[in-house]
C-alpha cells in the first residue's frame, strides 16, 4: 500500500508539472517561479514529452532549468529540408550541442544538396545512438567509417541500397540491437556478411534475402520483412536465431506467405507472440479476397496454438469503400474460434492511424477494445 500510495503521488507531481508548463509555455505565470516549483527530476521528465517550441521557451527559464531543456531540446533531432543546413552548421560550430544528440532522424529525399553537410555533423556526433536516414537510396556514402566513426549506434535504418559502402559502416557498429535495410545493391553483398558482425541484434526489418543471411546465429526475436520477386522461398533462418526465447514478433507480407507451409512456419517459431500480417495484395472490400486471407490465418492457427496477438495490415487504396465504413465482424469470429489462445486481433490500415482492437476473454464474446 505504501508503494501504491508513493506511486500516486509522483503521478499527482508530475500532472500538476505538465499544467505548470503549459503555464509556462502560454506565459500566464513568471518563468523564474518554476525551478521552487518544480523538482528537476520531474522536469527531466517532462521535458522529454514538450515540443521543441515549448522547449525553447523552458531554456529562458534559470539557469538551473536551462541545462536540462537544452539537453532535452538536442536529444532527440527531426530536421527537413527546411531547417536541416542551419542546424548542422550549429552542431559543427558548437561542439558542446553536438554532444547531447542522442538521435538523428532524417526522413526526405529532397535533401541532395544537403549531403555534404550532414556528413560533416555525422562526425561530430559522439553519443549518437539512433541514427533513421531515409534520404535516397544511393548516399551511403555520407556515413563515417573506420576510425573516423565516433558513435556506436544501437539503432540504424536507412533507406540506402545494401552495397559495399553501407557494410563497411555496419562493419564497425557492433552495439548494433535494431537494423533496417532496403533491397541489396548489387545482390551478391548479403553474402559479405561475417560472422563476427551485429553480435547484439535483436530486431531487423529487411527484405527476406537479408534476413536470411543476418538471422543465423545472432539473438534476434523481432523481424519485420517482406518477399522480393526474384528470391528463393524460405524461412528456415527462423529456427536459427540464438535468441532463447527464439522470434517472439513477427511480420510478412501475404503473397509471401500464400507460398508459405502453415506448419513450418508454426513449427519455426513456436514462441511467436505477435504476428503481422501485411495484406499487400488483399482489396479490403473484396469479399473473396478477405475469404482467402481468413482461410489462410484459420489454417495457420490450427498448428500456432499459443499464438496471443493478430495483427492484420490492409492497403486502404485498394480499396473503393471508406475504411471506416468496412466491416470486418465475420473474419475476425472465424479467427477467434480457430485459437483458444488468442487474446488480440488488430485491423489496421496503413499510412491511417485508424484501427480496430478487438479482444476476447475465455469463455466470452470478441469486443472492440477501441477504433
Amino acid at each position: 500500500m505504501a508503494s501504491n500510495g508513493h506511486n500516486n503521488a509522483n503521478i499527482d507531481q508530475t500532472m500538476q508539472a505538465i499544467v505548470f508548463m503549459q503555464a509556462i509555455a502560454n506565459e500566464t505565470i513568471p518563468r523564474t517561479s518554476v525551478a521552487s516549483e518544480i523538482p528537476l527530476d520531474v522536469l527531466e521528465v517532462i521535458f522529454k514529452s514538450l515540443t521543441s517550441y515549448d522547449l525553447a521557451i523552458c531554456c529562458r527559464v534559470n539557469k538551473a532549468v536551462h541545462a536540462l531543456a537544452l539537453e532535452a531540446l538536442y536529444r532527440d533531432l527531426y530536421p527537413n529540408r527546411r531547417n536541416v543546413m542551419r542546424l548542422c552548421l550549429k552542431l559543427c560550430n558548437e561542439p558542446d550541442l553536438a554532444y547531447r544528440v542522442r538521435s538523428f532522424t532524417l526522413n526526405d529525399n529532397t535533401v541532395d544538396m544537403f549531403l555534404g553537410i550532414i556528413s560533416d555533423v555525422l562526425l561530430k556526433l559522439p553519443r549518437l545512438h539512433t541514427l533513421f536516414l531515409f534520404i535516397g537510396s544511393m548516399s551511403s556514402w555520407i556515413l563515417p567509417r573506420g576510425d573516423a566513426c565516433p558513435f556506436l549506434l544501437q539503432a540504424f535504418s536507412s533507406s540506402f541500397f545494401f552495397d559495399d559502402t553501407l557494410v563497411v559502416f555496419l562493419q564497425s557498429q557492433r552495439d548494433l540491437r535494431h537494423l533496417g535495410v532496403t533491397v541489396p545493391q548489387p545482390f551478391r553483398i548479403y553474402r559479405t556478411i561475417r560472422p563476427s558482425m551485429f553480435p547484439n541484434l535483436v530486431s531487423i526489418s529487411a527484405p527476406m534475402v537479408i534476413v536470411d543471411a543476418i538471422v543465423p546465429g545472432r539473438p534476434v526475436r523481432n523481424i519485420t520483412s517482406y518477399h522480393v520477386y526474384d528470391e528463393s522461398l524460405s524461412i528456415s533462418c527462423f529456427s536459427q536465431s540464438t535468441s532463447s526465447t527464439g522470434i517472439q514478433r513477427l511480420m510478412l507480407n501475404f503473397t509471401y506467405l500464400q507460398a508459405v507451409a502453415r506448419d513450418q512456419l508454426a513449427q519455426l517459431t513456436p514462441n511467436l507472440v505477435t504476428f503481422t500480417i501485411d495484406a499487400d495484395g488483399v482489396k479490403p472490400d473484396d469479399h473473396e479476397m478477405v475469404d482467402e486471407l481468413t482461410e489462410w490465418i484459420e489454417e495457420y492457427l490450427s498448428y500456432a496454438k499459443d499464438l496471443e496477438c493478430l495483427i492484420i495490415r490492409f492497403y486502404p487504396a485498394l480499396s473503393n469503400t471508406p475504411c471506416q465504413e468496412l466491416d470486418f465482424s465475420d473474419m475476425i469470429t472465424s479467427v477467434f474460434a480457430a485459437s483458444v489462445k488468442l487474446k488480440h486481433v488488430i485491423v489496421a490500415f496503413y499510412g491511417f492511424k485508424t484501427k480496430y482492437v478487438c479482444k476476447q476473454l475465455p469463455g466470452q464474446d470478441w469486443y472492440i477494445v477501441n477504433d
